[in-house]
């Protein structure tokens, strides 16, 4: 391949590469009907399938209606099933399916949008439901002012409801947030001229806020978890650092290093196994805040408002998520300091060992100079003995050869001789070694 068409190649991939960044600021588009209309929304976990696996499901499913299938990277499609807009969204660990029809069931809630999808798809969709929401959009002509939450009362199943109103008073959103028979949360907004494209945002808004604040809840039982963890290994930390401080009459120090070795590998364990999950909820919990921030809800009458009830049970689940991923990271850091330390400890036990080694190693070293220097006295007087005897025997020869002398006599002048000579020799050997 030549340089043009690399430079061709890398171009057509950047053109690309921009197209679908482009795409993402028209990503997620809204499903829209005009007032009253009615909506179910339903949130399924992906758990060991992909997202790949999840679209070509979807395509399958739009292909037996003879409807278009999402593209081969999309991440969102919508199309329309009879009476119905449904849409799919993948989301990071999670698929949405939306669905819109016209007009309001009546009583309210009493044939939701999910009724009017395909029976298989719809069973598939509640055996793996995780969020389910179920909204009617009435608008307020229907329902007087002086009789609206009485009937949203009605309709919601409580005499509980929380709301209020939303763009300056155009619209309202109530819900009692407890679920129906099937699993299903019911939301009922009230369209007092928001007009379309205004109330498919509160729609949207007010769905995201459901799933992702459900999203963000699953961060609420991991803690809970970890908290069962540390509570177990919390006290073990403790029981080593107090045979640490206590160590004198204990000085098994290896034993008390592979203890705390494992507490370290169970803590770190823990930290990684459930990182994500805290990090999701931080994410999740942002979404929401941000989504309930947009719909800028003003108190109705006396009752509690919407967002005040999703704020004030949401904060306690994410702070019990801080703190547990708090608590996990102060005890890794004391297994970290304890870890320090004992290996000081060991260090310390190592260098007195050392040090007594080295001791003994100088102890015997003495005794050997001095074992050396008895040695060296007696090789002085082995050696002069052996050199008097080979004198002698030699005086003797010189007797037998007829030479005037006494060997006796020579020998035994001769010998403090040898003795001198040998003991400088052996000095004279000692002091060279020695330099």
């Amino acid at each position: 391949m030549n340089h043009a068409e690399s430079s061709k190649d890398q171009f057509a991939g950047d053109i690309n590469e921009r197209v679908a960044l482009s795409n993402e600021w028209h990503a997620r588009p809204l499903l829209a009907l005009p007032s009253p209309l009615r909506c179910s929304h339903i949130v399924c976990l992906r758990g060991e399938t992909s997202l790949e696996e999840r679209r070509e499901r979807f395509a399958a499913f739009c292909q037996a209606q003879g409807q278009s299938a999402p593209g081969q990277n999309s991440r969102h499609h919508s199309v329309r099933v009879g009476n119905c807009l449904l849409k799919w969204e993948g989301h990071t660990e999670a698929d949405s399916y939306t669905l819109l029809v016209a007009g309001n069931a009546e009583p309210p809630f009493a044939t939701p949008a999910l009724t009017f999808l395909d029976a298989g798809m719809r069973s598939q969709l509640l055996d793996e439901l995780f969020v389910g929401v179920h909204v009617e959009v009435m608008t307020c002509a229907d329902s007087p002012d002086e009789k609206r939450l009485q009937r949203i009362r009605s309709v919601s199943g409580s005499s509980d409801v929380y709301g209020g109103t939303v763009s300056g008073g155009k619209g309202e959103i109530w819900s009692s947030f407890r679920l129906d028979a099937e699993g299903f949360l019911r939301v009922v907004i009230m369209d007092c001229g928001l007009g379309e494209a205004r109330l498919a945002r509160h729609l949207q808004r007010v769905l995201e806020v459901e799933t992702y604040r459900m999203l963000a809840m699953l961060g609420l039982q991991a803690a809970r978890e970890v908290m069962g963890t540390l509570g177990e290994l919390e006290p073990a930390l403790d029981d080593v650092m107090e045979q640490i401080a206590h160590r004198d009459a204990d000085p098994a120090l290896e034993r008390l290093l592979q203890r705390i070795t494992r507490i370290a590998a169970k803590v770190e364990h823990v930290a990684a196994a459930h990182a994500y999950r805290f990090a999701a909820a931080r994410a999740y919990n942002g979404i929401v805040e941000r989504r309930l921030a947009e719909l800028s809800e003003a108190q109705k009458g006396s009752a509690p408002r919407y967002t005040t009830f999703l704020q004030k049970t949401l904060m306690p689940a994410m702070r019990t998520c801080e703190a547990a991923e708090r608590r996990t990271q102060e005890l890794a850091q004391r297994v970290t300091r304890a870890t320090q330390l004992l290996d000081s400890m060991v260090d310390m036990d190592q260098k007195k060992q050392n040090q007594a080694i080295l001791e003994s190693l100088a102890e015997r070293a003495n005794l050997q100079l001095r074992l050396q220097q008895s040695v060296e006295g007696f090789s002085i007087f082995a050696i002069t003995y052996y050199a008097v005897g080979l004198l002698g025997y030699l005086f003797k020869s010189g007797k037998t050869l007829g030479l005037a002398t006494d060997p006796d006599l020579l020998t035994g002048i001769t010998a403090p001789v040898v003795l001198v000579v040998v003991w400088i020799s052996v000095r004279s050997i000692k002091n060279r070694l020695k330099h």
